[in-house]
């Protein structure tokens, strides 16, 4: 019974003690708890990093992938293009061979209208 007393009065006296012992413990458990929730979030928000940066990834991948085909289909595009055109020139230089040969029988006699055909045919003033 005197310890009691002695307890009682001490407590009375540091009322302040116990109080923040008790403060403590019940911070401790619940800031546990709160710990754990924070430590979940940011994992949370890591995973959903991660998965926006791989996303990101595959789309520039993709879209590396889609340049490259366009410049490949342009390559090749402007490959055909260069051959027709110069299939082109070469009939068209055929085709004036042959009207210049045509040109040459027909005007044998008169150079004068040869040279004025010429002129029209390739667009150059003929002044003589």
């Amino acid at each position: 019974m005197l310890t009691l007393k002695k307890v009682w009065a001490w407590l009375k006296n540091h009322w302040y003690f116990p109080l923040l012992l008790i403060l403590l413990i019940a911070t401790y458990f619940s800031g546990r708890t709160r710990t754990k929730r924070v430590i979940k979030m940011f994992e949370i928000s890591k995973e959903s990093y991660e998965k926006q940066i791989k996303e990101i990834n595959e789309a520039h991948q993709e879209e590396l992938k889609k340049q490259e085909e366009l410049y490949s289909t342009y390559v090749n595009t402007i490959k055909k293009l260069e051959k027709d055109h110069k299939s082109n020139l070469d009939s068209l230089d055929n085709e004036k061979k042959k009207k210049l040969d045509e040109m040459v029988k027909k005007y044998k006699g008169s150079p004068e209208d040869l040279a004025n055909e010429l002129s029209e045919m390739f667009g150059v003033d003929n002044e003589t």
